[in-house]
């Protein structure tokens, strides 16, 4: 039986590249309804790992997410924790206390009638990031962030790497008078609740580096990722906190084969997803495959830095802002008999005042030009973040 196979690690990352052509994996049957597993043993934390399945591309998109399995830590001194808190959609969260250096651990998935487990292994130790930088080697020209790290002990070799961006984002005008609703007049706010928002994104690739083809046990501004400078992420302050992990040479090639797979799925000579089986085997059923990479780490370390807007060099930008006067909106409002709360609910604000008691608009705009969280925005400020705007 020939089955379009796709994962649900994978399946997100394909649908938002917009790829559009099929291709058949000619994988048998048994290689359909594989055990997908995402998450890594850490000491001292609260992990959660994120089960999943394969399922037939020609079938209806619902994957069940909802699995009903039991997982726990084990180790190689016959050490068993508790099972993980089941969350729903397929995450459990699990306690991992203290790692013994010379005990190998793992997990343990009952699933389906079988077990499930990962090849148990020592803990590894993750070096300190030597620093994070940017780079911009053209005026105006694209922004590289990178990573430098070593490890004098010689014991951490391979390496990956996550990140989380924050950015401040602003306004194009600063509003200070709002809608009262219930009585269809105004208020004067001069704090402009809506002027400063925040932004953030997470890491969405898989970022590998290693030192084992190098003289020297040390990786020097390894790229990460990087943005045109009119991305709005550069037009105030900007954020990135870089998480790092060592990981295992047959982690790491794992992961080589995951990011192969990602570029070029389609391709003639593209290893199938069957084929990256990772280190979790079903102990009871030989023949039932899964999928995923277990790795067992004491810890991992991390570097924030902040790049303010006036250290990048951007070309000019335009954001199409205008203002409409107040007596323009007032013979709109004549002419189709809305109010004030009609306007507001055709995304038009008042962008300035006269003053007065209650405060009168004189300018309007679009919401996207007096409102930060109409751009994408929140008002839940990073609790790290270093200035006081509100």
């Amino acid at each position: 039986m020939n089955t379009k196979i796709v994962f649900g690690l994978f399946v997100l990352a394909l649908l938002a590249a917009g790829c559009v052509s099929e291709f058949d994996a000619k994988l048998p049957s048994n290689d359909e309804q594989i055990l997908i597993v995402d998450g890594n043993i850490i000491e001292n934390t609260t992990v959660v790992f994120h089960l999943g399945k394969s399922f037939p591309l020609d079938s209806v998109f619902n994957p069940n997410l909802n699995i009903n399995a039991t997982l726990t830590l084990i180790g190689s001194n016959g050490y068993q924790s508790l099972p993980a808190t089941n969350m729903g959609n397929g995450a459990y969260m699990l306690s991992v206390g203290s790692l013994d250096d010379d005990v190998a651990y793992g997990i343990q998935i009952g699933y389906d009638g079988n077990t499930y487990q990962s090849a148990l292994s020592k803990p590894l130790h993750t070096p300190e990031i030597d620093s994070v930088s940017w780079i911009q080697p053209k005026e105006t020209g694209t922004i590289s962030f990178r990573v430098s790290t070593h490890d004098d002990s010689n014991g951490a070799k391979f390496f990956i790497w996550d990140y989380t961006e924050n950015w401040e984002i602003m306004a194009h005008y600063y509003t200070t008078i709002f809608l009262n609703p219930g009585t269809n007049t105004f208020y004067e706010d001069g704090s402009a609740p809506y002027y400063f928002c925040w932004r953030s994104a997470a890491s969405n690739k898989f970022l590998i580096g290693s030192t084992e083809s190098l003289n020297e046990n040390r990786i020097v501004n390894k790229q990460l990722y990087q943005f045109d400078p009119t991305d709005s992420r550069f037009s105030r302050l900007y954020c990135v906190t870089v998480s790092q992990r060592a990981i295992s040479k047959s982690a790491y090639e794992y992961y080589q084969n995951k990011i192969t797979l990602n570029d070029n799925m389609g391709g003639l000579f593209t290893p199938q997803p069957s084929e990256l089986s990772g280190n979790i085997t079903c102990i009871t059923n030989p023949s039932k495959k899964a999928m995923g990479y277990v790795e067992v780490v004491k810890n991992t370390t991390q570097k924030r830095i902040f790049v303010p807007a006036y250290q990048i060099t951007r070309p000019p930008i335009y954001d199409d802002c205008t203002t409409i006067s107040q007596d323009t909106i007032l013979q709109l409002m004549a002419v189709s008999r809305s109010t004030y709360s009609d306007l507001y609910s055709m995304g038009y604000r008042p962008s300035g005042y006269a003053g007065g008691h209650p405060p009168v608009p004189v300018e309007w705009s679009s919401a996207y030009c007096t409102e930060c969280t109409a751009k994408g925005g929140s008002k839940n400020k990073p609790d790290f973040w270093p200035n006081n705007d509100q």
